[in-house]
């Protein structure tokens, strides 16, 4: 089993992860010179926790709120990247006429306070830009004048040709390999995707599957045909007919939530995170209902739609030395060092500049050795349960000889754990 971990391996220098992480993120503020831009999302049309995918011509939405004191001159350009989301050099496969959206039009903020100034929102594709490529694509939001100035991004993915339909199942299975202590622990999923390859298709140009849980896709589970060990290989079912399989995945628990809703609850400048106590560890009582990772932020017109400065507490076990991080919504689900719990008198904390509204989050527990992050563990607090019920995005990929040679999906499928 390859399983990629975007965490892993990370220097802890603040400056490296802000210039070198790529964004399709909620919250985290991107500042250069006069400008910031925060609590930059991209979803599918209106729905607000939903995963940023275009399906068949579907619209994502855009939207971010910026600090500055004067509007700047600033247009967002598409590109079609590959498998790494590294992006395509082909002049075949950059649509240079259709790429890029140009003079922004921002709203003025209708609320009080010096947190941002302006709002930005638009849907695409449209008349200016398309997505003529089944694929992984980025958005640059950059300097009209000079597209070398990039002041923030995000990704996404386009689907136009469902050409294969995927045969999906989840096992419920105790750990393969290894005794887990607490026994709860041990209990994991097992997937199996089949695929049936048409005849105008090359088998052996089917190349791998994608699977994100939830919006994790910083953290995807990959299974290649390039690599297999007993957790994740792939299968020939006959001369036209491949099944994927990957084992031992802990479904975790549900996400923890904080609502910012209530104005007369949560008031400004700054607020808790719960006023109904400390939260502690939910590793014997996991959380089971939540958005899949998603965020719900107030509507911008709304003159209560605010930023608050927001403290996150949590009580350990007695004499709790790991190393906690706050993740969630509003850091793509991705782990950040200034994110991470400062402990004093056992309590453990942090603060998190949020947007009034509803966010899913969890507190994750991993190793500091020589600078790098390792060891990460998304169970150790929060629990790990077969009923909680998680979303999958599922991506089928073909390298096709089509413009050149790229990376194109051809099968996609939305599934959930509990379905």
């Amino acid at each position: 089993m390859q399983k990629c971990f975007s965490q892993k391996n990370k220097f802890i220098n603040t400056f490296l992860w802000v210039v070198l992480a790529l964004f399709f993120l909620v919250n985290t503020t991107f500042a250069k010179g006069d400008y910031e831009i925060k609590s930059l999302r991209v979803f599918q049309e209106d729905n607000q926790t939903s995963f940023p995918i275009s399906i068949f011509g579907s619209k994502i939405t855009i939207e971010f709120d910026l600090k500055c004191n004067d509007l700047p001159n600033w247009e967002i350009q598409f590109v079609f990247c590959d498998k790494n989301w590294q992006p395509y050099e082909s002049g075949l496969l950059r649509d240079d006429i259709y790429n890029t959206e140009r003079n922004l039009w921002f709203e003025k903020l209708p609320f009080r306070g010096d947190n941002a100034d302006y709002h930005y929102a638009n849907s695409f594709p449209n008349k200016n830009v398309r997505f003529p490529f089944s694929g992984k694509w980025m958005f640059f939001i950059q300097d009209t004048y000079n597209s070398d100035i990039i002041f923030a991004e995000g990704k996404f993915y386009v689907i136009n040709d469902n050409i294969i339909t995927l045969k999906t199942k989840i096992f419920e299975e105790r750990m393969h390999g290894k005794n887990v202590v607490p026994a709860v622990f041990g209990e994991i999923w097992d997937f199996k995707i089949s695929v049936s390859v048409p005849d105008s298709l090359l088998v052996e140009k089917v190349n791998f599957v994608e699977i994100i849980e939830n919006k994790k896709n910083e953290d995807p589970i990959i299974i290649e045909k390039t690599y297999n060990n007993e957790f994740n290989y792939y299968e020939i079912d006959s001369y036209n007919s491949l099944s994927f399989f990957v084992k031992n995945i802990q479904p975790g628990s549900a996400y923890r939530q904080v609502d910012l809703m209530n104005k007369s609850k949560y008031q400004v400048p700054k607020t808790d995170a719960h006023f109904d106590g400390i939260e502690v560890s939910n590793k014997f009582n996991p959380s089971i209902k939540d958005n899949f990772g998603g965020s719900k932020i107030m509507n911008y017109k709304n003159i209560n739609s605010e930023y608050l400065d927001v403290k996150f507490q949590l009580r350990t076990p007695d004499e709790y030395y790991e190393n906690i991080f706050l993740v969630g919504s509003f850091t793509n689900w991705d782990i950040y060092p200034e994110y991470k719990l400062v402990e004093k008198d056992g309590i453990f904390s942090t603060n998190v500049e949020l947007k009034r509204g509803v966010y899913d989050y969890q507190y994750v527990v991993a190793d500091i050795e020589d600078n790098y992050l390792k060891n990460i563990n998304w169970i150790e607090l929060e629990g790990n349960s077969w009923e909680i019920n998680r979303e999958f995005y599922i991506f089928l990929f073909y390298k096709t000889d089509e413009l050149g040679g790229y990376d194109k999906i051809i099968a996609y499928k939305k599934m959930r754990s509990r379905d």
